[in-house]
């Protein structure tokens, strides 16, 4: 490289560090984090719902079905505004933070981008789809997986391609579980204040750990889909959370991980407070 060209990237780096800096898009960034809040809320209250035999929401128990309730209420197109613009800025932020972070060369380095990547693509996707309902054009998330999931079967080497994806949903659900039993969140926030500090805790481990479990057995759905090459069962948090109640026992597991995802909605609203940006 020239340089010229490296005098050229270190500027743009610089310019994309202010940016990142400034305090309308910390704002910005924070609020998506409000908006992922709202939307774990929802998936949660539906979650409860269905673990109640609560049927008459007649709504999915994933994202797409928390946001169609959002763009059902009164207000609710705003707010579907709200979480997309908030989420979005929030993945332009990790975006940044993986490029021009400022981290080293190391083997940790390289991981933390990784997971700043892979956090900007679940953020973008939320931001996707609530714009999406906003404009009027939501689609079923469940629908789109069994799609997703018949197009890679009927190629060669989809069903290894679907395992992937599953040992990727597993790992993450896996590292959900793991970041709220060890309690290394506390990582990315500031200390909150000593009366708030316990509740904040309790919010995100019962969160985080609830969440990840949900993952984990869309990944496990997955996997069988793969294996039995049927799409069909390649659905799915809705899916995921189906196969639960239809266990031994489930109303009362189904219930637990739709208070985890409630218990990480409002751990959300405080980490759009606390969070190290």
């Amino acid at each position: 490289m020239s340089d010229q060209a490296e005098r050229a990237a270190r500027e743009t780096g610089r310019q994309a560090r202010r940016v990142a800096d400034s305090r309308w898009f910390e704002a910005t960034a924070r609020a998506g984090y409000v908006g992922s809040g709202i939307v774990h809320l929802l998936i949660g209250y539906l979650v409860v719902l269905l673990g109640l035999g609560d049927a008459s929401s007649g709504s999915e128990t994933d994202q797409s079905g928390a946001l169609q309730q959002l763009a059902a209420v009164p207000g609710g197109i705003v707010l579907l505004w709200v979480v997309a613009v908030g989420t979005a800025a929030l993945t332009l932020r990790l975006l940044l933070e993986a490029v021009v972070g400022g981290r080293s060369d190391s083997a940790r380095g390289w991981a933390a981008r990784g997971k700043d990547v892979g956090k900007a693509v679940a953020y973008g996707a939320v931001s996707y789809s609530a714009a999406s309902f906003a404009l009027g054009a939501g689609r079923s998330s469940s629908g789109s997986s069994r799609s997703a999931a018949a197009q890679a079967l009927a190629t060669p080497g989809g069903v290894f391609l679907l395992l992937a994806v599953a040992a990727v949903a597993i790992g993450i659900g896996v590292g959900l579980v793991v970041i709220g039993c060890r309690r290394s969140f506390r990582k990315h926030i500031v200390r909150p204040p000593h009366h708030l500090d316990r509740p904040v805790t309790v919010l995100a481990v019962v969160g985080y750990v609830g969440k990840g479990f949900a993952v984990a057995v869309v990944g496990v759905l997955v996997a069988v889909a793969a294996l039995r090459n049927d799409p069909e069962q390649a659905t799915g948090l809705d899916a995921a959370f189906d196969a639960v109640h239809r266990l031994p026992g489930g109303t009362v597991l189904l219930v637990a991980m739709g208070v985890g995802f409630l218990a990480y909605g409002v751990w959300s609203f405080f980490r759009a407070r606390f969070a190290r940006l």
